[in-house]
Parts: structure tokens; sequence; C-alpha cells
């Protein structure tokens, strides 16, 4: 039996760290020199996660699974990465690298074969992730891949959730879509009024009531998460198509996910089909590809 070692790996600039653990290369803390979290510490009582990384799938399958090249295949939500051990590959005092293949996840999940690295890299406040697929199989491989970042909020006790807000780079034209509770999809029919005055969104935890909100089509890919003072985190993900938000509506969900997806939750104009999932990556035999985000911390 493979021995399994989690670890929790340090980098440090000179104004900012940020630690990950090898058990879904999750990014569990980003602290500014005055100490300050900004990231979700992982509560299990309301939610045991902080950062998951999504692939191959993002959200959930219709009846838990999905059909590709005629068989059948079980994905759990947002596939398995976040409790699969990922192998160190690179480690200096400012980046870190891990990297997982086909071979770690679970028979009948996922047909291809492929590896998944995942870089950080810290440079004064800033920190980058980079997600890179190469395809190892005979032929193309198809996948979706995202993020899932818990940002605390409210950062201080003196604060609430409703005091923040996001504030994005450039108007929105689009609104957004609703996840259907009852029948687990996102609900493609209707195109819910962006909730604010085109380029900030006034948080509440009501937004949130039936999950997730998805920005299908938005304009730029950029969102600061800020207090009343402008202080908080900007978000950059120049390779993903889409972005979601997501929190719990208990007051102890003392978090925000800033979520950049390529796919999504299965969609009420879908079918069962992996490949008529929307913004679905394809890989050509050999080749690989890569997705960035970029969080700053704003003082």
């Amino acid at each position: 039996m493979k021995e399994v070692l989690f670890m929790i790996l340090e980098i440090k600039s000179d104004k900012a760290s940020a630690k990950i653990d090898s058990l879904g290369a999750q990014l569990i803390s980003f602290q500014d020199s005055q100490d300050t979290e900004y990231i979700w510490q992982r509560n299990p009582q309301v939610w045991k996660n902080c950062s998951p990384i999504l692939f191959p799938i993002v959200g959930n399958c219709r009846n838990t699974g999905t059909c590709i090249d005629g068989t059948f295949y079980q994905i759990p939500k947002h596939g398995p990465c976040k409790s699969t051990e990922f192998q160190l590959i690179e480690q200096a005092d400012d980046s870190v690298a891990f990297s997982l293949t086909h071979e770690d996840f679970p028979e009948q999940c996922y047909p291809y074969k492929f590896q998944l690295q995942v870089r950080y890299s810290i440079t004064e406040t800033i920190l980058n992730l980079t997600l890179t697929v190469k395809n190892l199989d005979t032929d193309s491989i198809f996948y979706c891949i995202g993020l899932h970042p818990g940002i605390r909020c409210p950062l201080s006790s003196e604060e609430t959730f409703e005091d923040y807000r996001l504030s994005f780079s450039q108007p929105q034209t689009y609104g957004y879509r609703r996840y259907d509770l009852e029948n687990l999809q996102f609900d493609m029919e209707r195109e819910i009024p962006f909730p604010g005055d085109a380029t900030s969104i006034p948080l509440n935890r009501e937004l949130f009531s039936s999950d997730a909100i998805w920005f299908d089509r938005p304009c730029g890919h950029e969102v600061s998460l800020l207090n009343p003072a402008g202080k908080g985190l900007k978000a950059s993900y120049p390779d993903f198509d889409t972005v979601a938000f997501w929190t719990q509506v208990s007051k102890d969900a003392a978090f925000l996910c800033i979520e950049p997806w390529n796919g999504s939750a299965v969609c009420s104009d879908e079918d069962d089909l992996f490949e008529h999932k929307n913004h679905l990556q394809r890989l050509v035999t050999s080749a690989s590809k890569s997705y960035t985000m970029t969080l700053e911390i704003l003082n």
C-alpha cells in the first residue's frame, strides 16, 4: 500500500506568506505582514474545505455521473482532487509545486490519462496559482476545470459580511444564473438581473439562499472583495471564461468563495453527455494548457 504523508508547506515574500496542504494541494492560508488572514480556516461544522481544485468536473453531474464515449462514469461533485494527496515536485522559499495523474483517481471516475500540476508562487503581496493540465493519452482528452478559494469575510470581528462588496474591474452587461436546488442544476431559462450598480455588488446572505450565483457571461476577469475602507483581496483569472460566487446563509460561514470556472454544475439545457458540457476544455495528445488565478492583498 502506498504510504500517504500529508504535508503543510509555507512560502514567503517580504510582505506576505502562504501555506498549502498537499492533501488536495489546497491553499489554506494567505497572510500579510500584520498577520491578517485572508483565507477561510477550515471548519468541519460549517465547511470543511477552504480552496478546493475543481477537476475534471465543476459542480455536480446529473444523477451523480456522466456519459463519456458510451460509458457511465461516477464523478464526485467538483471531482476527486480535494480528497487526493498530491506529490510534491518543487519547493523553494517563494514557490511550491505539486502533481497528480490519472493513476491517483478512483477507478471508474474518469477515463482519460493526464497529469495535473499545481504551482503556487508569491511576490510581495501577490499570490499566483497556476494549474497545468497535460494530455498523457493516445487521443484527445476533455475536462472541465475551476478554482474555489474561500476568502475570509469579514476580516475582523468588528465588521459584518454585509459591510463588504464585490467590485468588478469592468461594468457588467449581463446578470447571473441561479442554482435550482429542487432539480440540482443551474436554471438557464432565466437570467437574474445584476444585483448592483453594474460594477459593484453589496453583499447580503440572501443572495446565496439558492447556493452559488454564476455569471456565465462576465465582462472582464477581475474582481475585488472589499470592506468600506477598501481593504480586501483582488482576484484575477484571465484563463477562465466564467465566475461564480458562493457562501452559506449561516452567519458562521465567515467567507465568500470567488470561483473562476471553465464548466459548471449541470445546466437545465444540457443532457448527460460529458462532451456537451459548457466551456468544456480539449487537449490533443501530448499538449498541455495552463490556467492562472492571482490573489492580491489590498490595504
